[in-house]
This record gives structure tokens, sequence and C-alpha cells, in this order.
């Protein structure tokens, strides 16, 4: 199983539009996938589903009761599972941090028995306790940037961070690539950014994706709806950035398991 987390250390840049995208189109490739909202604010859970009832199964419960990912998983479609997140972790620096507790999510994942080719990992826009763990389990992280918002200081935190956890890392961590979200090709503002994003590729050791992210206004439509972006606007300009996007990083990094590719 191949995990990836999506990353950024600032807000509003579609990170989790892009692990749930990136996730509903792998699927389509023909991998087995599990999501996993990591983020406290559930804005990935709730693409998929309606707000739950307290007390629901959550990856809350994975932290502060040890259960088991298997356990609290559910299924969203055929090929695709999510492990919910959940309010509760909001003090998640606060609950579990004082117990050095780094390598939970690891733990987890290695007792999982269902077989998955690729999980998803929706991190918060914020280097804490959760990123770490995620980042901790991920052979893959993806950075996606805003192109109107760009902030090298982010970056920079974020390399830091990488390379402070790489030792307690089983494998290497790889930035598999910056993807560039909310971009507009007739405004020069993308254009002007250009150098400094190449330059935060540079220092995270990566490459930019060439494939581009437009704004638009299906991705909301599709996360109301509950319906992922590829059946919800399967002929949308966006989802076909998306498409172009997901080919680009299989190859990037060598494809799964069980997929078409």
């Amino acid at each position: 199983m191949r995990i990836i987390s999506v990353s950024n250390v600032k807000g509003g840049v579609g990170k989790t539009t892009t692990a749930a995208v990136l996730s509903a189109g792998l699927v389509a490739e023909g991998y087995r996938v599990l999501m996993v909202d990591s983020d406290p604010q559930t804005n990935l859970t709730m693409c998929f589903m309606q707000e739950q009832p307290d007390n629901t199964p959550s990856l809350y419960h994975v932290y502060a009761e040890g259960k088991e990912i298997d356990d609290v998983k559910v299924a969203v479609k055929d090929g695709l599972d999510l492990v919910i997140g959940d309010f509760e972790l909001c003090n998640a620096d606060m609950q579990f941090l004082k117990a050095g507790r780094l390598k939970i999510l690891r733990k987890a994942f290695e007792n999982i028995k269902s077989d998955y080719d690729f999980a998803v990992i929706d991190t918060p826009p914020n280097l804490g306790i959760l990123s770490l763990n995620a980042f901790l389990v991920s052979k893959y992280i993806i950075v996606p940037m805003a192109a109107d918002s760009f902030s090298l200081k982010g970056i920079r935190l974020l390399k830091q961070t990488l390379d402070e956890v790489q030792d307690e890392a089983e494998s290497v961590i790889s930035i598999a690539g910056l993807l560039l979200t909310k971009y507009n090709d007739r405004t020069n503002v993308a254009k002007l950014l250009e150098k400094s994003i190449q330059s935060a590729a540079e220092l995270l050791e990566t490459k930019v994706f060439s494939s581009r992210i437009r704004q638009a206004t299906v991705l909301q439509e599709s996360q109301i709806a509950k319906i992922d972006l590829l059946e919800y606007a399967p002929k949308a300009p966006v989802t076909g950035d998306y498409k172009e996007f997901i080919r680009e990083l299989l190859i990037r990094i060598g494809g799964g398991s069980h997929g078409k590719n």
C-alpha cells in the first residue's frame, strides 16, 4: 500500500479537494483506496457524507482508544473507504503530544487487514501531531499551492519539519510534487510567482506538477452534493485537470500493484 499525505501549512489551497478527487480518481483507475480524514475540520468527510452523530467511530478513536482502522472505516463506494474525521481531534496536540505519541497512525496502519493499493491522508493546515503522524506513515507527500496565495515561508517550515522527523521514519519521505491550484492562466499573478514556486520545489527536492488545477464552482457543487467530482461533472474542464494530475502522479511514483497502469 502506498500512503500519500496531502499537506500545506497554509489553508485555502485546495488541500481537501485534492485529497478527495485524487482518491476518487485512483479508484476510477482501478485501485482500492483508503481515505483518512486527519483534519479536525472534517472537510474530507463532508465531501462524501453528512455530519456524523457524536461518538461515531472515527480517527479520534484510533488515537484515543487504540481502535483498529478496520473497525472505524466506512465504505463510500466500491473500492473507496474512509476513516472519518472528528472535531474531537482539535485537542490532539494537547491530548496526545504529552505522551510523545508520534507513531500512533503508523501502528494502526500496520494492523490493517484490508487490501488497499493506496491510502490518501488529508492533513490539517499546521505541523502538529496529526500532521507528524501522517508524515511518518507516508511514502509520499503532495503539496497543493494556490497560485494566488503562495508563501515560501510555509514551504521552508515544511522542509524543516520533514528533515527533523526523517530519522523517525521507516523509509525516505518523498515530496511527490507541488500542485498548483486555483489557477487562472489569464492573469499575471501565476506567471509572476513562477520563479518563487520553482524555488520552493527545489527547496523540497521535487518538481512542480505540469498539471494545473483551475478554479471552478463545480468543485464546491460536487462537495455539497456529496458526489465525487468525476461522477458529478465528468466533462468539466477542472475534472480533466485532475485526471491529468493523477496520470502524472502515477507516472512519477511508478503506479501501484492492481490498477490499470
